[in-house]
């Protein structure tokens, strides 16, 4: 086995090729620092060829797909990204007549990474808001592990939750909670829309852990915002958010 040790700016990498024959022992290993500069190892070939690649990630990066009205930031106990987010991921089946809608969205305020700037909305600033792969799903979660996550809502001091949630929190404890205007049923079976992180109990969500089931939507939050900002923009409209108090600490 021939092994070949590299470092670069600290980090190790590690290369083996193997062949049949007979087996072989190290005996002896040395090292050699390498920098890694312009001059280091010059290849035109391969310099045309990272350039050429990167042109073509800036374009794409750099498309403009629709137009903020305002600054969004994200932070608790609600914001308007968060809400803008939120709100977005109650959509996800709006264009399947025969896919049942969700009764919820729930979303972590740290799966937002940058603001959204007001004015133009490229498809790298989409990138920069949400870098993670994370998958939307479908959870369906008992009313009485709904107001669990409620309760880790209360806890936190509140994260991302769609516009037809009202909670009501006091001294980190849960004062009050209704989804489109009615007291949770602790025994109604709930359809959130959410992402797999937090399904698996990520961020304080244990009670997603005792769901009835997950379904996956196919879908990563990040390539549905593109995907939503998109179609909005074809219809004509800005992306817009508000700030209307569906989380309220007192």
């Amino acid at each position: 086995m021939k092994k070949t040790i590299i470092f670069f700016s600290g980090v190790l990498f590690l290369a083996a090729s193997c062949t049949t024959g007979p087996r072989y022992a190290v005996t002896s290993a040395s090292w050699e620092r390498i920098p890694v500069i312009a001059a280091s190892h010059p290849d035109s070939s391969l310099s045309a060829y990272v350039d050429r690649h990167k042109r073509v990630m800036e374009a794409e990066m750099d498309k403009v797909i629709g137009y903020s009205a305002q600054e969004m930031m994200y932070e608790r106990p609600e914001s308007l990204l968060t809400n803008f987010t939120s709100d977005a991921m109650m959509q996800v089946y709006r264009d399947s007549a025969k896919a049942e809608k969700p009764d919820l969205a729930v979303m972590n305020v740290h799966g937002h990474r940058a603001p959204l700037a007001k004015g133009d909305i490229t498809v790298g600033a989409i990138y920069n808001i949400y870098p993670f792969d994370n998958s939307l799903v479908i959870v369906n979660l008992k009313g009485n592990d709904l107001l669990d996550i409620f309760r880790a809502y209360a806890q936190i001091g509140g994260a991302g939750i769609s516009g037809n949630v009202r909670l009501i929190i006091k001294d980190k404890q849960l004062s009050d909670a209704k989804v489109n205007g009615q007291a949770v049923d602790p025994d109604r079976i709930y359809r959130v829309v959410t992402l797999d992180y937090l399904s698996e109990g990520n961020d304080h969500m244990d009670a997603f852990k005792r769901a009835v089931s997950i379904n996956a939507t196919g879908l990563t939050l990040r390539d549905y915002i593109l995907e939503y900002i998109t179609n909005l923009t074809g219809e004509g409209k800005q992306i817009t958010s508000r700030l209307d108090g569906r989380i309220i600490v007192e």
